[in-house]
């Protein structure tokens, strides 16, 4: 009996509810010595059985993260009111065209990672074309875990690697802050009302609770100095 694929369903001001998911993994965004952002190392994976569904924390608030441990109920309330569209990606996303690649940029989609900053930064990467900067263009826009970033070849495909079902926790050792909720392999995120976002490879849930376009991460997190999740 083939396995159900995993989803991600929203609650009302509560957790996202995690179904068909083994394990959590933490990843944290590696530096060069430019403090350029530039590959990503596993810390700790959390263990969790996919026959249940499991709480993530989506308030910021949980001492247990990155599980729900029902802090979003306390009296201060948490506000997890979607303004995310249900449109697809490239309703928002800007058109950069260069001479080797078209380069898709969906800014409200940005968690904050810093990939695109390396080498000149994908933008200048795409505008200059050329088998190295197309190349290295190519790899940032990889890296990007929001989906922010998307690379379409001369014929117009889309070059983004392909990646199996997971999920992760960002940590940011830069700048010392927990980022988002990294959902990879194309999982699909239903809504409280029961409509899905746009199924996409890689994309970033908010998880310190203040991002304004819910569910989505808006890099809100990097705007609060040493936000950090704490860990069970």
């Amino acid at each position: 009996m083939e396995a159900k694929k995993p989803y991600i369903k929203i609650t009302k001001d509560g957790p996202y509810l995690v179904f068909g998911i083994e394990r959590v993994i933490e990843k944290k965004i590696v530096v060069d010595d430019d403090g350029i952002s530039v590959e990503y190392g596993d810390g700790r994976v959390f263990e969790i059985k996919p026959d249940k569904p499991v709480a993530l924390c989506r308030c910021g608030r949980s001492k247990e993260s990155p599980f729900c441990d029902g802090e979003h109920c306390k009296p201060e309330h948490f506000d997890g009111t979607e303004s995310a569209g249900f449109g697809k990606f490239t309703d928002d996303a800007d058109v950069l065209k260069g001479p080797s690649v078209t380069l898709l940029d969906n800014q409200k989609l940005c968690a904050f990672a810093r990939f695109c900053d390396a080498a000149g930064r994908v933008w200048n990467l795409v505008e200059a074309g050329g088998e190295a900067a197309t190349e290295q263009a190519i790899r940032e826009a990889n890296l990007c875990p929001a989906g922010r970033l998307i690379i379409l070849d001369s014929d117009g495909n889309v070059m983004e690697d392909k990646l199996p079902f997971g999920i992760g926790v960002i940590e940011d050792l830069q700048l010392n802050i927990s980022g988002p909720i990294w959902v990879q392999g194309g999982i699909r995120v239903e809504g409280e009302d029961g409509q899905s976002y746009e199924v996409r490879m890689k994309q970033t849930l908010c998880r310190c609770g203040r991002s304004d376009n819910k569910p989505f991460c808006n890099g809100a997190h990097a705007a609060e100095p040493g936000w950090r999740a704490h860990y069970k």
